[in-house]
């Protein structure tokens, strides 16, 4: 979508609709397909360390995730999204890779 929703298609539960969900299912493909799409922004980020002489890093890796549905009508008759954001990190280890070893450069071990 290009542009904000104006129709709502769907509203919030009520709460007694909301004490019978147990949680929700993402489908698998979809999530396959994102989180490919994460390893490649990994990778194009890892990219911009390979001027650094150290062949063995430890980089830190912050990835925030934010799922936004629009079209729900509030109480009000007003047409908006929902966002759902989460914020995860964690340490990638990462190895310099060179066409010739022989010609990489020296580190202290």
């Amino acid at each position: 979508m290009d542009g904000p929703q104006e129709e709502a298609v769907t509203r919030y539960t009520t709460p007694e609709e909301r004490a019978n969900i147990s949680g929700i299912e993402l489908d698998p493909g979809d999530v396959a397909h994102v989180m490919g799409l994460v390893s490649k922004g990994l990778v194009g980020a890892a990219a911009m360390h390979e001027g650094a002489v150290q062949e063995d890093m430890a980089l830190t890796a912050k990835v925030t995730v934010t799922l936004t549905r629009g079209g729900i009508a509030d109480g009000e008759g007003k047409v908006g999204e929902l966002v759902g954001e989460e914020e995860v990190g964690g340490t990638i280890r990462a190895r310099k890779q060179f066409l010739d070893p022989a010609l990489a450069p020296k580190t202290e071990s």
